[in-house]
């Protein structure tokens, strides 16, 4: 990512009811300061607190909460490594002492039946291995898939949810130890590649 506090960058929207959530590299929206995310209501900005203290890549509304994943440390002043919860009035860590660790950025954000997912530039996430996409489930993270060959061999850059199916792109070519070109579906329990022969996108092989 290229943004940084000498050039302000936008990496990340969303829309949360009539409002609209941005995210990335500034530390002001329109005259406001905000730590790198604001909500514009149509005529103004507003903080969001003190924000966090280093960039956001992702934003994921949930009711009356809100998901922000980046490349940050702190929320709120709080250790909140690379994800962080906005309850509408403060910034809430995601698990408590190590349970909160992502040790890299997050880079997407996705919400299913089965909780929030995070994709990214990370290897572990909480207390075990989960590379490069995780799973939170209310109480602690959880990789996708067993073994050495859980989640990608590469970072992911793009999720989205379907019913019990988590679609990821990134820069990887295999998922779960399969073969998977760029991208995959997680079905709650196994990996897949989409479609056979090159299984993804990119160059013919």
């Amino acid at each position: 990512y290229i943004g940084s506090l000498a050039i302000p960058s936008v990496e990340a929207l969303a829309v949360d009811g009539d409002d609209l959530l941005v995210g990335g590299y500034f530390t002001r929206a329109g005259l406001v300061p905000a730590n790198h995310i604001a909500r514009w209501n149509g005529s103004e900005w507003f903080a969001l607190g003190v924000g966090v203290d280093r960039g956001v890549a992702a934003i994921q509304p949930s009711g009356d909460q809100l998901y922000v994943g980046g490349l940050f440390d702190l929320a709120g002043g709080e250790v909140a490594n690379g994800v962080a919860r906005w309850d509408g009035e403060r910034w809430e860590s995601l698990g408590s002492g190590r349970g909160n660790d992502l040790d890299g950025e997050v880079r997407a954000l996705a919400l299913s039946g089965a909780g929030l997912f995070a994709g990214g530039n990370f290897r572990t996430a909480g207390d075990q291995p989960s590379n490069f996409v995780a799973r939170w489930n209310g109480s602690r993270w959880n990789a996708l898939g067993a073994g050495p060959d859980n989640g990608l061999n590469g970072p992911a850059n793009a999720l989205a949810a379907s019913g019990s199916d988590l679609y990821v792109g990134g820069v990887f070519n295999q998922a779960g130890g399969q073969r998977a070109k760029a991208v995959a579906r997680w079905d709650g329990s196994l990996w897949h590649p989409l479609g056979s022969g090159s299984n993804g996108v990119g160059l013919p092989s």
